[in-house]
């Protein structure tokens, strides 16, 4: 038997964990993140409070304000704010997708000796992969942000690195005992 998935709401908390921006504040009704360019997600207002069309408009001066275009997180539910936007003129950018996995299903089998490791701070070498693949000093900064546990996973193939990623290294451990 598996494991119920995460609700929503406990989904969208471990995304605020694991990739924060840098500062949140509430302006009326909204969550308003600065993401001193470190994406999408990190720089988008969500709601936090009943709101009303009329104050979207003060979402938006808020974003402007930190130097950001408008955008905001819909979740699960949020059909009215949806609509509200659409009529504003907004568009759906950049779904975020969560896929969900017990750790022994996505970590099985596990990796060859030497083929993938852990390490904090980043490696040179996974920065440079990183910064080969349009993730720079930004995203850099979202990933030194986080207050929990954190890891880079750098991946080899034949004796060269061929990827690096970012992650909370509790999921490794636990992966590693399955």
């Amino acid at each position: 038997m598996t494991a119920p998935l995460p609700a929503a709401a406990t989904l969208f908390a471990v995304l605020e964990a694991t990739w924060p921006a840098a500062l949140c504040r509430r302006c009326g009704p909204w969550l308003i993140r600065d993401g001193q360019g470190g994406g999408k997600r990190v720089s988008a207002a969500t709601a936090a409070a009943d709101w009303a069309p009329d104050d979207i408009a003060s979402a938006e001066a808020a974003m402007r304000a930190l130097g950001q275009t408008p955008l905001f997180l819909l979740r699960e539910g949020e059909q009215a704010l949806d609509a509200a936007l659409a009529a504003r003129g907004y568009r759906i950018v950049d779904p975020v997708v969560i896929y969900a996995a017990p750790c022994t299903t996505v970590a099985t089998p596990s990796p060859a000796p030497l083929t993938a490791f852990a390490h904090w701070p980043p490696l040179a070498i996974a920065v440079d992969l990183w910064a080969a693949a349009g993730i720079g000093p930004a995203r850099l900064a979202v990933m030194d942000r986080v207050a929990g546990p954190k890891t880079a996973i750098l991946g080899r193939i034949a004796d060269r690195a061929s990827g690096a990623a970012f992650g909370d290294p509790r999921l490794l451990r636990h992966a590693a005992r399955a």
